[in-house]
């Protein structure tokens, strides 16, 4: 999934290991991608902050802050794949 605030562009994919591989992207339905403004012509969801999102997805793999879970959650298990792209 594309993300941009206008001044930072990232590809970010979001997957959980499955034992034999990685689950497929879950990075569109964590991101509500259906409620964000998408470009089409750019392949780019808007989001007001990039740098938000990435802090999200980064609790999401270790079960911090709005994404804490009781449940026992290896990290290595989560993957939160982040690269930077250019405009």
């Amino acid at each position: 999934m594309k993300l941009t605030d206008g001044s930072k562009t990232i590809e970010i994919t979001m997957m959980s290991w499955q034992g034999s591989g990685w689950s497929p992207d879950i990075s569109k339905d964590f991101f509500n991608a259906g409620s964000l403004p998408f470009d089409e012509e750019k392949n780019v969801y808007t989001v007001p902050d990039v740098d938000y999102c990435i802090d999200q997805a980064e609790d999401w793999k270790y079960s911090r802050g709005d994404h804490y879970s009781d449940s026992p959650i290896d990290p290595d298990d989560l993957g939160v794949f982040v690269e930077e792209v250019e405009e």
